[in-house]
């Protein structure tokens, strides 16, 4: 986590916000987050970073940075310091790292330190006041952004970046103190800009003079102004033979109270590699003069510019002047200070834009440009060097531009991290789709499963039917209709005889009717829903009609239970007491009989007993019978003679 001293809880606030938007995202679980909001965060990153400032690294000679002296213990403390000639005010600090090229990883910042802490002061204040300090622990590293932060308002003589721990080189592990430049923003206005420098130490040898002190605050960096847009600009490029100085007015409409001029460097192409200097056309030599009449006869010279090294020149060249109200601004180049061409031959002007500065906001964008004369390569123009675009867009104040390329730093942060949490919900979706493919598969094997069962169960169902039906019809149907076969013969040898013939024929009647009684019976057992609703009152019905003659008497306990049994149980129990009764009827020559039935919790017993011959077997019809029901069946002899028939279910 980002360490601050404790005098400071705003401060901590403000670099939270402002160093690591992406920390919030970082800290909340992403696998919480759904699928939808996730999408949607990472389209609005996709979306914010195509509008942000791109990573376009600088080509060519030019100067590097700050290098402190290489360090042995890593925790030796290193600095660079900017001093003011008066207190000045700021609200921002920006600090730009010196890139190197990694073979395998590409550019990365290198002696950026690994903590350090910003310390500001008066005149006369030695030790000053700790402003801001991160660690090891806060993730601002690995990095090619600047670093941005944020903190209150706050007035110094001086401001002091020291490295508590200094990072190693990737390659060699030397520990040193690095840094490209040092910007403190009071609004758009850079304080820091050309301003004294002190540093800790400085490493010599033959690339000293790329690595001066003096690096930290001419405002070249390494990036390209790349905005990320489709406004792309042409250069102004005008050119001579003659050595005449050449000379630019810009007409700022009216009085401003202006305090600096930065000129943008233009790229004659796009070639690789180019066949031009990075500082191709940018005067080595000029002077700005300010004037509020147009024929200059209030004239003052508000800057004179000379550039004595290669390392002073860069892709942004911005100088200051004390604060000066004009209306125009004159630029006049030396005959000694053009640039030369490839050939070392014609001398050359080449620009992208002028900015005329006031408190840091350009005042000259579409501003008119007047020049005496020009001899072109046809992309020269006056209205080019004031248009507001570069080579590559729209040109940013320096603030917006350095914070644009800290918001893409986290947002590529932040967007791997997003797709790989979208990518983990994605792969999950993947599995549980697989897994409801899996399971949607069983569920129609299972209902196709379950049909058949239905299917089997519903045959099994006709077949018992079928086997109830054809019990019926064996039980008493066959017997009547063989009962009424063997009346029909007694009928023909009483032919003779009337009185015997009329009994017989009675017999026959009775027989008949029966039998159809019987044939309704199984009719309603197929169709009849009101079949056995009241089992003790069928019971005592089917008694009554096939033991006339004989005396019967019935007994039931737990009448209530036997109406919960389901119809096809009462039906059964009734059918099978029936074919006692039948069986009694035309075989045992009983003249009593007695029934008695018991229904309990757990069991059901059926006992019939009579009088009559006795068997000493369970009739096939009962058996029958007992198997539909599911029941135990046995045949008991009594003491007394006849037969008992007992039924547990």
């Amino acid at each position: 986590m980002i360490a601050f001293r404790p005098a400071m809880p705003r401060f901590s606030i403000l670099l939270l916000l402002s160093l690591l938007p992406g920390l919030c995202m970082a800290e909340n679980d992403l696998s919480q987050a759904s699928t939808d909001d996730l999408e949607d965060r990472l389209e609005k990153i996709e979306t914010e970073l195509d509008g942000l400032a791109r990573f376009t690294l600088r080509s060519g000679v030019g100067n590097i940075g700050w290098f402190s002296e290489i360090q042995k213990n890593p925790r030796r403390p290193e600095w660079a310091e900017i001093r003011f000639s008066e207190s000045r005010q700021f609200d921002q600090i920006v600090l730009v790292p010196v890139l190197w090229i990694d073979a395998g990883k590409g550019p990365q910042a290198d002696g950026f330190p690994t903590a350090f802490k910003i310390i500001a002061g008066a005149d006369g204040d030695t030790g000053g006041r700790v402003i801001a300090e991160m660690g090891p622990g806060d993730p601002f590293l690995p990095r090619i952004a600047p670093l941005v932060i944020d903190v209150p308002p706050t007035s110094a003589s001086w401001v002091r970046i020291v490295a508590t721990q200094l990072s190693a080189h990737s390659r060699n592990g030397n520990r040193i103190f690095k840094l490209s430049e040092i910007m403190l923003f009071s609004g758009q206005h850079n304080v820091a800009l050309h301003q004294p420098v002190r540093v800790s130490s400085n490493v010599g040898g033959w690339g000293e003079a790329a690595i001066y002190k003096k690096a930290l605050v001419d405002g070249l960096t390494p990036f390209l102004m790349d905005a990320a847009t489709e406004e792309m600009g042409n250069a102004f490029v005008t050119s001579s033979n003659r050595d005449v100085p050449f000379t630019l007015t810009v007409d700022l409409g009216n009085n401003q109270p202006i305090d600096g001029i930065r000129f943008h460097s233009a790229l004659i192409d796009e070639y690789v590699p180019q066949i031009n200097s990075s500082d191709f056309g940018m005067p080595r030599q000029f002077t700005v003069k300010g004037a509020k009449r147009a024929d200059f006869s209030d004239a003052v010279t508000l800057l004179e510019y000379r550039r004595d090294s290669v390392y002073q020149a860069g892709n942004i060249l911005e100088q200051r002047f004390l604060k000066t109200e004009c209306r125009y601004v004159r630029l006049t180049v030396p005959k000694g200070g053009w640039s030369l061409d490839a050939k070392q031959t014609r001398r050359i002007i080449s620009l992208d834009e002028i900015e005329v500065l006031a408190d840091g906001l350009n005042v000259a964008r579409g501003r008119p440009v007047h020049f005496p004369r020009r001899t072109s390569y046809g992309r020269a123009g006056n209205e080019l060097l004031t248009d507001g675009r570069n080579h590559f867009g729209r040109i940013l104040p320096i603030r917006e531009w350095m914070g644009q390329l800290a918001r893409r730093h986290d947002l590529e942060i932040q967007q791997p991290q997003v797709a790989s949490a979208l990518n983990l919900k994605y792969a999950k979706q993947k599995a549980n789709l697989r897994r409801m493919s899996w399971l949607v598969a069983l569920l129609a094997a299972g209902i196709v499963f379950v049909i058949l069962i239905d299917r089997m169960l519903r045959l099994r169902a006709v077949l018992k039917v079928r086997e109830r039906v054809a019990a019926n019809l064996h039980d008493e149907l066959s017997a009547n209709l063989h009962a009424i076969v063997l009346l029909g013969d007694m009928a023909k040898k009483h032919i003779q005889s009337p009185g015997k013939l009329n009994e017989v024929v009675d017999r026959m009647q009775q027989v008949s009717k029966r039998s159809r009684i019987a044939a309704r019976h199984c009719a309603n057992m197929l169709q009849s829903d009101s079949l056995c609703e009241d089992l003790v009152k069928e019971m005592k019905f089917s008694a009554e009609r096939l033991l006339s003659d004989t005396s019967h008497e019935i007994s039931v306990e737990g009448e209530t239970l036997l109406q919960q049994l389901s119809r096809r149980k009462r039906n059964d129990l009734f059918l099978f007491y029936q074919e006692c009764l039948i069986n009694i009827a035309r075989h045992a020559e009983a003249t009593s009989c007695s029934t008695r039935l018991i229904a309990t919790q757990t069991e059901i017993s059926l006992t019939v007993s009579d009088n009559g011959l006795g068997i000493k077997k369970v009739p096939p019809s009962l058996k029958r019978r007992a198997r539909l029901l599911r029941a135990h069946v046995i045949v008991e002899t009594p003491e007394t003679g006849g037969t008992r028939i007992i039924l547990t279910l």
